[in-house]
């Protein structure tokens, strides 16, 4: 029996506003005893089904389509069947029902319950519901004595049915004297809450998610730790004008990994036609980034204006130029005005972001408004106006203007002075779907055109300041839903995920529910760090579609171009166990080889080694095959067969056994599993008739005559041209002598027939053995497939005078020799179009002048001009001319050193073309001098050499001859210095100098040319250090320098001389604060632009160094960690 109740029309359209959404769960194992799980409620099954719903299932936010109750009476129990299907309820105009296992789901010891959507069983559609459960198990007579659990799934095609398997104990079911089974029947209620999905994904486990096919989107690749990347770059993506603008830069002849605008350029265009998650391995790889940096977090906000500097640059005198600044580039005013006198002194400047306090700051236009508000300087802290002398004044910031795309950065980090170190804020702060910033401008801002933004993208941290998550929420049109991007997945987002999750603050929820033990709600770590507006009468502008004429027809082309390649690899990949490979040789492959055995059958060396590699279906019959392969040969089949090639015990590869007509029907696979058992791929020796009858058909040796008949292998050594090659095949009677073939073997080797010979057998590498004429071929144990080797019997005389070129006179001696040669690669210390790759075939005996002698010889370079570099050497310093090692000797080091994982085929040296004789450089100290002029910023590296007795201006005279902005006649006014992890460490002078060049083969200094301030000062100014650093003052980068301070000179002429020295312009000088740094870089005070001198007392500890903290825009790895991207 089947009873069926309604909640009234109101409950079931009621919407409970409160927790966030809840991921799927379920109570699938149970441990509660019955007693446990029964309820202590007087509630009834049958009469307050509502109330035992909203009791035990999770309050959701979400709207409830529909609810109901079902009851299903069983008065049979233990004799139902193990598996049992309740009768069909009706919810949400969905069809569902019980399924029952009384004796237990893959297990016996409790009985198991689960709720099914018979809709989507059996279906191939993705149709899906997701609905809220309770299932209870009463007692017949009383209703409010009863077992419940209740869960909440998404049902679908693949997971139609949910519930739980240890619904209740088996044993106290039975046994237990207060069951709720009674005479042997028991009611299952069923309370189903239908519930509407407003994103598509409530619940979803995301097993086989497509981000493409729901949100028409996909997402980005995590390499480790690029989700910060990762949520800026679809934020940049979605801004459609700055698309439209990396598209214009020119990138036809760049390579991806080499160029950042063509990498970024082909991440876009995957974005936006590619059905799955983009790769940016070729992005990071442009950065100049290595795998270990992928795995490293960074600053959002750091990253980006790296980034932007860096394609500023790559715009410059393109169709972009000057695209960033008209998207993301502002304009502000900060200013100090008197209040008593008529004076303003005010400074405006570019802006890429805007960083707005959270902490004190309750929503965005708070955040606003403290940053515009004005601080009085008065009584201690007045302000010296030029002409006027100490003045009350009002010291602030006003906005001339904002751009049409504004970032935000929100101060979730910062500096906790009582803790002492950095904190993040998780304070709740409130930004709105739309702002106006015209309360913002200044009074003569152009306020033609409204100012209201409206919110396009919130850039999410979740975690704490040592690590945690990113991800963003993007809105990517003026009409369209929200998304999250969460790396690789793109899922709808609602409007309440977007904000109010991402204000921070404390945890909203229920009662109970992320509560500390003191019952303080948690503070949420998950809070928005960077928002992106765009001005409303802008929208359509920014946010103009992206369209395939703004797409560069090269990039399209190439990337349509890799994509068709992709396919065809993953089809071959896909079929590849369809198919296997045979490696075909024939008497061409025999004669080309000029060393040891039948052939090289190295794949990466075919077409060298004249081996025919073919792919293959392995279901082809040996028939089909064979009849394929006289089409490519232009034979018929009878003219030609198979031999099987198989590795020998002595680890040589010859010839076994030709294969039979018979196997014409036998598949390959077939043949090589029973012929070459241990072999992935089939090598096949085929072999061309010579010998034909009356009618022209070809003759080979019949089965039966392979008892008495053998096919041998014949090479000739040549000791004049010191060569041996394969000349061809030979068949011989087994019990004849071998003296019976030598006429024969002399006319293969077009030798006279009087000539006196001899006869070796190559039986494996390091045993070649001579030949008895007078032995039959039994007695020398020779078979199918062995290779006998002939030369000519040499003189005395002619013996010395080979010995005499270092020849080798006999087959043992020269295969014995070539059994040493190795083949190496050489490749550019710096690579450019002259400085090819080379492989080269030399041997373990030869020292570095003779392999240096080989490869100036490829290079057509003198050998005295060019240096070798062993870079297997672990941390050591290169060995000068390999440390007088035979190549022998440092391949026996090179895969010591790379313990097993240096491949004998790929060892690769590298070499270096000098401008001079590498005598000269090893007897002089090569410096290296990157030469400042005329600022610090304005670099030129020249490379010399100089005598190790050499003074200073020796070193001077040489690099101004080697066109160094210096001045040539002043050299005392050069200043030599080098630095020390990013600080000025020392001035050399002629004792310093020469203590250096003596002791090293190389070093690396710095040149400038003395500043006059310096060749006019007085005994009241000094010197000071200075260096750059970014964020901390171990991130140090560009080049430090020695500053004079002039005694009572005004800050304002000090920063003036500051910035002459450094080369930075203006709107890089606006971003650079300065501070003081003590010599352990514990203490940085940064300078109060108001204080009116650097020291005003004129005294500071010695060892205390100016840092001047700016982006560092040198590009170079450092070992902190700071941001870098290759220029």
């Amino acid at each position: 029996m089947i009873e069926e109740s309604n909640l009234s029309s109101q409950e079931q359209n009621e919407t409970v506003d409160q927790s966030p959404q809840v991921q799927p769960t379920s109570v699938n194992e149970v441990d509660k005893s019955m007693t446990d799980a029964e309820t202590s409620s007087d509630d009834s099954v049958i009469d307050d089904f509502e109330k035992i719903a909203n009791r035990e299932l999770q309050a959701i936010e979400q709207e409830i389509i529909d609810t109901k109750c079902f009851h299903w009476e069983i008065q049979d129990w233990n004799n139902l069947e193990h598996r049992c299907t309740g009768p069909m309820m009706k919810a949400g105009e969905l069809d569902w029902n019980i399924l029952l296992f009384p004796k237990g789901n893959n297990q016996t010891e409790f009985a198991s319950i689960y709720l099914e959507l018979a809709n989507v069983k059996n279906t191939e559609t993705d149709e899906y519901a997701c609905a809220q459960f309770v299932i209870c198990l009463s007692n017949l007579s009383d209703p409010t004595r009863y077992i419940v659990h209740s869960a909440q799934h998404r049902f679908t095609r693949d997971e139609s049915d949910w519930g739980f398997t240890r619904f209740i104990s088996l044993d106290e079911f039975h046994n237990s004297p207060n069951t709720i089974l009674e005479n042997n029947s028991i009611r299952v209620t069923t309370i189903i809450r239908v519930v509407r999905d407003p994103t598509g994904i409530l619940w979803h486990n995301f097993v086989n998610y497509d981000s493409k096919k729901v949100t028409g989107y996909v997402g980005l690749q995590n390499q480790g730790a690029t989700c910060y990347m990762n949520s800026l770059f679809q934020s940049l993506y979605f801004t459609n004008s700055f698309r439209k603008a990396v598209y214009q830069i020119p990138t036809e002849n760049d390579e991806p990994t080499r160029s950042i605008a063509l990498a970024l350029q082909r991440v876009f265009y995957n974005l936006q036609f590619s059905n799955n998650a983009v790769g940016t391995t070729e992005l990071t790889k442009s950065f100049g980034w290595d795998s270990l940096e992928a795995f490293r977090q960074h600053d959002v906000q750091e990253f980006n204006r790296v980034l932007q500097d860096n394609l500023e640059i790559k715009m410059k005198n393109t169709p972009a130029d000057g695209a960033i600044k008209n998207l993301f580039v502002g304009r502000m005013k900060s200013y100090i005005k008197c209040i008593n006198v008529k004076f303003e002194s005010s400074r405006s400047e570019d802006y890429y972001d805007i960083q707005l306090n959270v902490k004190g700051c309750k929503n965005l236009e708070d955040s606003f408004k403290d940053y515009i508000t004005e601080e009085t300087l008065e009584g201690d802290n007045k302000y010296m106006a030029e002409g006027y002398g100490l003045q009350d004044a009002k010291k602030g910031v006003i906005f001339e203007s904002f751009p049409p795309v504004l970032h935000l950065q929100l101060k979730r980090f910062e500096y906790d002075m009582m803790r002492d170190m950095m904190v993040k804020i998780n304070d709740r702060h409130e930004f709105p779907t739309e702002i106006n910033l015209e309360p913002y401008l200044s009074e003569n801002a152009d306020k033609s055109k409204g100012h209201k933004y409206i919110l396009h993208g919130v850039l999410v941290h979740s975690g704490d300041l040592t690590g945690g998550h990113y991800f963003a929420f993007v809105k990517p049109g003026k009409e369209d839903k929200w998304l999250k991007f969460d790396d690789d997945r793109v899922i709808p987002a609602t409007l309440k995920e977007v904000l109010e999750e991402n204000y921070g603050g404390e945890q909203l929820g229920f009662p109970n529910v992320n509560v500390r033990p003191n019952g303080r709600p948690m503070n949420r770590f998950t809070n928005a760090y960077m928002l992106v507006y765009i001005r409303e009468c802008m929208l359509d502008e920014v946010l103009a579609p992206v369209t395939e004429e703004d797409i560069p027809n090269h990039l399209s082309e190439r990337l349509k171009s890799e994509a068709r390649l992709r396919e065809i690899k993953r089809k071959e990949k896909e079929e590849q166990h369809l198919y296997m490979k045979v490696l075909i040789a024939d008497d061409d492959t025999f004669r080309a080889n000029t060393g040891f055995d039948f052939a090289n059958f190295d794949e990466r060396e075919v077409s060298e080694n004249h081996i025919h590699v073919l792919k293959i279906r392995k279901d082809q019959t040996f028939g089909q095959f064979k009849n394929e392969i006289a089409k490519g040969i232009n034979l018929p089949t009878s003219a030609f067969r198979f031999w099987l090639m198989v590795n020998r015990q002595n680890r040589t590869v010859r010839i076994d056994v030709p294969i039979p007509e018979e196997e014409d029907n036998t598949t390959l696979d077939d043949i090589r599993s029973r012929y070459a058992i241990n072999q992935t791929s089939l090598r096949l020796y085929l072999e061309r008739a010579n010998i034909f009858d009356e009618s022209g058909s070809a003759i080979f040796r019949s089965p039966q005559e392979s008892t008495q008949l053998i096919l041998i292998f014949v090479k000739l050594f040549n000791p004049e041209y010191q060569r041996i090659h394969g000349i061809g095949h030979i068949y011989a009677q087994k019990e004849a002598k071998v003296s019976t073939i030598i006429s024969t073997l002399k006319q293969m080797a077009a030798m006279d027939e009087n000539e006196d010979v001899l006869l070796f057998e190559e039986i494996k590498a390091n045993m070649i053995e001579p030949v008895d004429f007078n032995a039959t071929f039994t007695q020398a144990e020779l078979q199918d497939g062995d290779i006998l080797c002939i030369q000519r019997k040499l003189t005395s005389e002619e013996e010395d005078d080979i010995l005499e070129n270092n020849g080798k006179t006999t087959v043992p001696e020269f295969l014995g020799y070539e059994l040493g040669k190795v083949q190496i690669c050489f490749g550019p210390l710096t690579p450019d179009a002259d400085s090819p790759e080379l492989r080269l075939i030399l041997h373990k005996e030869m020292g570095y002048e003779e392999i240096a002698a080989h490869v100036a010889r490829e290079l057509n370079v003198d050998a005295d001009k060019l240096r070798l570099i062993n870079p297997y050497q672990g941390n050591k310093a290169h060995q000068k001319r390999f440390g007088g090692l035979k190549l022998g000797k440092i391949l026996q080091n090179a895969y010591a050193f790379g313990a097993g994982n240096v491949n004998a085929n790929r060892i690769r040296f590298l070499y270096e073309k000098l401008n001079v004789s590498l005598d000269e450089i090893e007897s002089k100290c090569s410096v290296s001098v990157t030469v400042c002029a005329p600022t610090l910023k304005d670099l030129q590296v020249i490379e010399v050499l100089v005598p190790k007795d050499s003074d200073i201006n020796d070193l001077k005279k040489a690099l101004v001859a080697k066109g160094a902005k210096l001045d040539g006649d002043e050299l005392d006014f050069i200043r030599i210095f080098d630095e020390t992890d990013g600080k000025f460490d020392k001035e050399y002078d002629d004792k310093l100098w020469q203590e250096v060049i003596a002791t090293n083969p190389a070093i690396k200094v710095y040149a400038e040319q003395i500043p006059k301030e310096e060749l006019d000062m007085d005994e009241t100014d000094s010197f000071i250090g200075v260096f750059h650093f970014q964020r901390i003052p171990s991130r140090t980068h560009s080049v430090p320098f020695k500053f004079l301070i002039k005694n009572n000179e005004t800050l304002s002429e000090t920063k003036k001389r500051l910035q002459a020295r450094t080369g930075l312009d203006d709107n890089e000088w606006s971003k650079v604060k300065i501070n003081i740094v003590s010599e352990d870089d514990e203490n940085v005070t940064l300078i109060d632009e108001d204080k009116d001198t650097l020291f005003p007392t004129h005294s500071y500890k010695i060892g205390y160094m100016i840092g001047l903290d700016h982006i560092d825009k040198t590009i170079k790895i450092d070992k902190t960690g700071a941001i870098f991207i290759r220029g």
